[in-house]
């Protein structure tokens, strides 16, 4: 690994990970929803479709989705191509954040069926129960997705491995993020008064949990996102680049916000980013100009000067570089106009 830069003696202590975490998360919509709880009795096997096609199915237009399966009882296993299978029991939760298609199934081998053969026709009233396969033991499992703005999630997206896997009872430590999953796993299961206001809450709180889970969890060797979120330097210049996105930044001025040298800061950006400070930062607010494109009828003109360019050419060469296709045509594509 390459040895890292000294920090200097007047470096700031890092900021609260959680806090730029919980900044990330705020601007992109977060929304969890049980989609359905299942009864699957051995044997039993069933293939989940990649977000895209499963999207298609949902009662309501949705954008990135992160499926995720709660094991309220019983044990299971979960295959995804070019992967290990992950043993599940009871009390698990899972999470894909690239919303790969998978397979869930139980100790005897049998013939997968399509999850969406087994949903009831739409409109659904209530959550719909999804009862398959023989006579055998029973594992219940509830399924659902969390739905999140895409264009604002991709600089924790890139950075997360494809299955988040928690077994929170293993530790102490855990007591929290375990009775969350089990009072999901409770209210799924059940119909009560205001069932419907609290599945969604409790599932976005078991998805931040499992975030911060998997970022306290990295070792000091790695890189991506969560880790500069740790790093004091990186840590630093993140909360300020996120704080003040459009502010007149340099990597000078930057540098001297957290209190190291240009040298420093640039060499913690690549090491844990793979970037220079100011390319995350024109990367970030393209991301907030598309999702401007995306989400209202401002000129383009007048979104260039939102996120800082000179020009509404100079916006648009950016923006395609980037996005692949002009601002105007991308806009288009998303269907607002």
């Amino acid at each position: 690994m390459t040895e890292m830069p000294p920090v200097l003696p007047e470096t700031p202590p890092a900021p609260q990970a959680s806090d730029l975490l919980s900044d990330l998360l705020g601007s992109m919509h977060l929304a969890g929803m049980v989609l359905f709880r299942a009864a699957f009795r051995e044997p039993w096997a069933v293939l989940t479709p990649g977000s895209a096609q499963l999207a298609r199915v949902l009662p309501f237009r949705t954008e990135h989705i992160i499926p995720f399966h709660v094991i309220a009882t019983g044990s299971c296993r979960l295959a995804l191509p070019g992967h290990e299978p992950v043993w599940l029991r009871e009390g698990d939760a899972v999470l894909l954040p690239y919303g790969d298609s998978h397979r869930l199934e139980g100790l005897e081998e049998t013939a997968p069926v399509q999850v969406g053969q087994l949903l009831p026709c739409q409109p659904w009233k209530d959550m719909p129960q999804v009862e398959h396969g023989g006579g055998g033991a029973v594992t219940h499992i509830i399924c659902g997705f969390l739905q999140c703005d895409e264009l604002l999630f991709r600089p924790i997206l890139r950075h997360l491995p494809t299955l988040l896997h928690v077994s929170p009872d293993a530790t102490p430590a855990d007591h929290w993020l375990g009775s969350t999953i089990r009072h999901t796993a409770a209210e799924a299961s059940r119909t009560t008064p205001g069932s419907r206001s609290m599945l969604p809450r409790l599932t976005e709180l078991m998805f931040v949990e499992i975030l911060r889970k998997h970022m306290q969890g990295l070792s000091d060797d790695e890189n991506g996102w969560f880790a500069a979120c740790r790093d004091p330097v990186t840590g630093s210049a993140l909360k300020l680049l996120h704080d003040a996105p459009l502010q007149d930044w340099s990597v000078e001025r930057l540098a001297r916000a957290v209190g190291v040298s240009r040298t420093v800061l640039a060499e913690r950006f690549r090491h844990y980013l793979d970037q220079p400070p100011m390319q995350y930062l024109a990367h970030w607010r393209l991301q907030l100009a598309a999702q401007q494109l995306k989400t209202g009828d401002q000129p383009l003109k007048t979104i260039a000067d939102r996120v800082g360019y000179e020009s509404e050419a100079a916006f648009s060469r950016a923006f395609k570089r980037h996005f692949g296709l002009p601002p105007g045509s991308w806009r288009l594509r998303q269907g607002t106009h």
